[in-house]
């Protein structure tokens, strides 16, 4: 089992999904290079994208370990398969597509805060508008930052260096906003 303990890095991501899928890393961590660096864990692979000290940790296993962190963010890949009841900190963000329902049945029942990605009005955060090489979000209710910053519901833009889906922007920046990222001039990912 892998034990994740708090480090001098000022945020914990844990990516939790089957090591094949790679679609979130894929685009998460080229982001977060561009916004204060990463250090990329995945078992086989140890990395750094972006320069240190790196402002980002991330985690990806297919399972989620026993974690003693104050506060974090758990990201669900649609490929997750909870296996059995596991511990998630009630201060630790969770992001989810809406349709994951494995991700939904861990957590139902707990006090976690999740942040549900789609194209829904009931999501967290959903796609405003997309076109070639750029799209609109929409943050459709209050969000508490990692930090204890309220976000209100807002649009910002995305512009997209790379051909990404929709659920992947909405992800990464799902992570972007809670880690308190400034939306205000948009993202680039």
């Amino acid at each position: 089992m892998f034990l994740l303990r708090e480090t001098g890095i000022r945020m914990n991501i844990i990516l939790c999904g089957k090591k094949s899928d790679t679609a979130f890393s894929d685009a998460l961590l080229p982001a977060l290079a561009l916004y204060g660096g990463a250090r990329y864990f995945s078992g086989e692979k140890l990395a750094l994208y972006g320069l240190e000290p790196a402002r980002f940790f991330v985690y990806d296993g297919e399972t989620i370990p026993k974690i003693e962190l104050d506060s974090g963010i758990l990201l669900f890949k649609n490929s997750f398969d909870s296996g059995g009841q596991v511990h998630v900190p009630p201060h630790f963000f969770c992001i989810l597509e809406s349709k994951n329902v494995h991700a939904a049945e861990l957590l139902r029942g707990t006090e976690v805060s999740a942040v549900t990605c789609g194209t829904s009005q009931k999501d967290t955060i959903s796609v405003a508008g997309i076109q070639e090489g750029s799209a609109v979000l929409s943050l459709q209710r209050n969000l508490v930052t990692l930090e204890g910053k309220v976000l209100e519901p807002h649009d910002f833009t995305v512009s997209l260096r790379s051909e990404i889906g929709p659920h992947r922007v909405l992800a990464v920046c799902a992570v972007l906003l809670l880690a308190g990222v400034d939306s205000s001039k948009g993202y680039t990912i």
